[in-house]
C-alpha cells in the first residue's frame, strides 16, 4: 500500500489526502449529530420525569421505589384510585367510600379493554380487586358505562 502511494503523483497524493480527510471529518459530523441527538431525547426524557414527578407529588403519591404490590398503601383508597384513574386518562363521574377497605366507583362512556387493563394494574400493584361490577353498553361498540365496588385486600 505504501509503495503504492509513493508510486503516485504528488498532484494526486494531494488529491488522495484531502478525500481521506474529508471522509473522516464527514464521518466524525455524523457521529456528533448522533450524539447531539441522543442527547436531546435524553434531555426531553428528563423534563417528561421531571413533570411527572411534579404531577406526583400534587396529587400526593410519593415515587419512592417501592416494590410491586406496595404502591399507595399509605394513602386513602378514594385518593389512590382518582390518581391512578387520572393517570390512566380514565374519567370516573364519581367515586365514593364504601366501609374501610372499598371504594365505589361510576364511570361512563369507557372503553372496556381501558377499563380492564387498568382493573389488573390496580390488582397487580395495589392489591385492589374488583368486589362486584354492573355494566351497561353504550352507543359505541366496546364501550361501557357502569358501577364496581373495589376493594382492597
Amino acid at each position: 500500500m505504501r509503495a503504492w502511494v509513493e508510486s503516485l503523483q504528488a498532484r494526486e497524493r494531494l488529491i488522495l489526502i484531502g478525500g481521506v480527510a474529508a471522509a473522516v471529518l464527514i464521518l466524525l459530523w455524523f457521529g456528533a449529530m448522533k450524539l447531539h441527538t441522543q442527547t436531546e431525547l435524553l434531555r426531553d426524557s428528563i423534563g417528561t420525569k421531571q413533570r411527572l414527578l411534579v404531577e406526583l407529588t400534587r396529587v400526593g403519591i410519593q415515587p419512592t421505589g417501592s416494590p410491586a404490590g406496595t404502591i399507595g398503601q399509605g394513602q386513602t383508597l378514594v385518593v389512590l384510585i382518582n390518581a391512578s384513574a387520572k393517570e390512566h386518562g380514565i374519567a370516573l363521574t364519581r367515586s365514593r367510600e364504601d366501609g374501610p377497605n372499598g371504594v365505589q366507583i361510576s364511570f361512563g362512556n369507557l372503553s372496556f379493554d381501558m377499563l380492564v387493563d387498568w382493573l389488573v394494574m390496580l390488582e397487580q400493584q395495589s392489591s385492589i380487586t374488583v368486589e362486584s361490577a354492573s355494566f351497561t353498553s353504550a352507543k359505541q361498540k366496546g364501550v361501557v358505562n357502569g358501577q364496581i365496588l373495589l376493594h382492597r385486600s
